[in-house]
């Protein structure tokens, strides 16, 4: 399978993950004679039973002086007293993460929502039993009998969801989420229209403000051979007419301040994180959309893709963000001899 479609099928399994979460929030009202726990609590008493014991045994060897290998023992002591931390710290991470869960699923695939494409539906569906919002069983092991290996084991009502090691939670936290979020350009993207006066056209307001029109100025709209304004003339109800200029995108695609502000924007995405997860989340789930170009998750970025990077989202702001055609004056009445020619068709 194609890394095209590979990623398009997680999406859509994902999306499946979503109609399982909204369909057990629809059961809601018909469940009231029912007991409001979906979920089943970590026995943490189950896993420390054993090294309860193995550290008092180590402690009275330490005391009694009978111990065969002081050095280990103390280490092994330590481990055990600090394993309670590496628990505690999970699971303020954990909640850290699922406190942002909800908002994220409800954008997801698009700015400042989850990578749809990206995420393991694993960690989709393990996430949802940590929200409280699918039914699931979340149990804490000891892995091969190791303290410092420990992990919760994530059910769901199908079976075994994922594993998630709490150490290398501990780790991903310091960096990033549990879950990639798309990074959200919007307000630059306002910003830059904002500020960008030469192109696109604004109208004055009350108390010196002004606000865009949603067209652009007189030099980036298409002009004919005699360098006459072009004009597309579309019917309206009731015997008007409106005429429409054509935005020149190919003038503000060779814009300085064009290609500066959007080199800028772009940049942003690619210096703001420590990884490149959120770019090619980025790029799969938005400039896709224009491009039709995805990138592998988990993996970096070489100079000549993050170039490609930059000029794709030129692409995509000026096939997205700009429109194609804006409206040039006020409606007017249809011509009379116009009128009269479609009646006689007619």
């Amino acid at each position: 399978m194609a890394l095209k479609e590979k990623l398009l099928e997680n999406k859509r399994l994902n999306e499946e993950n979503q109609f399982k979460v909204a369909e057990q929030q629809s059961k809601l009202s018909y469940q009231l004679g029912y007991a409001d726990s979906k979920d089943r609590d970590v026995d943490y008493n189950k896993l420390y039973d054993p090294f309860i014991k193995e550290f008092a045994d180590l402690q009275i060897h330490l005391q009694n002086g009978t111990s065969q290998s002081p050095t280990y023992d103390r280490k092994r002591s330590d481990d055990i007293i600090n394993s309670v931390s590496v628990i505690q710290d999970g699971l303020s991470n954990v909640l850290s993460n699922t406190e942002i869960w909800d908002e994220s699923v409800q954008l997801a695939g698009k700015m400042a929502g989850v990578d749809l494409m990206g995420t393991p539906q694993s960690r989709f569906r393990a996430l949802n039993v940590l929200s409280d919002n699918l039914p699931g069983i979340i149990e804490i092991k000891a892995v091969d009998n190791d303290i410092n290996k420990l992990a919760w084991e994530i059910y769901d009502e199908d079976g075994f969801v994922e594993r998630i090691f709490i150490n290398k939670l501990n780790k991903l936290s310091e960096t990033q989420d549990m879950f990639i979020i798309i990074p959200d350009t919007s307000k630059e993207n306002q910003d830059f229209k904002n500020l960008s006066s030469e192109i696109f056209e604004s109208k004055d307001l009350a108390q010196d403000q002004k606000v865009l029109t949603g067209g652009v100025t007189e030099t980036y709209r298409e002009k004919d051979n005699k360098g006459q304004l072009k004009l597309i003339t579309k019917d309206l109800k009731g015997g008007m007419v409106q005429d429409f200029y054509i935005i020149d995108k190919e003038a503000i695609s060779n814009s300085m301040q064009f290609n500066t502000e959007m080199d800028k924007i772009s940049a942003g995405i690619l210096g703001q994180y420590d990884g490149f997860d959120q770019v090619i989340a980025f790029n799969n789930n938005i400039l896709s959309e224009v491009t039709d170009y995805y990138i592998k998750p988990g993996k970096a970025l070489k100079e000549n893709e993050k170039k490609k990077f930059q000029e794709d989202y030129k692409k995509w702001f000026l096939e997205k963000e700009i429109g194609e055609e804006f409206p040039l004056g006020e409606p007017r009445l249809k011509a009379k001899e116009v009128i009269e020619e479609a009646e006689q068709v007619v």
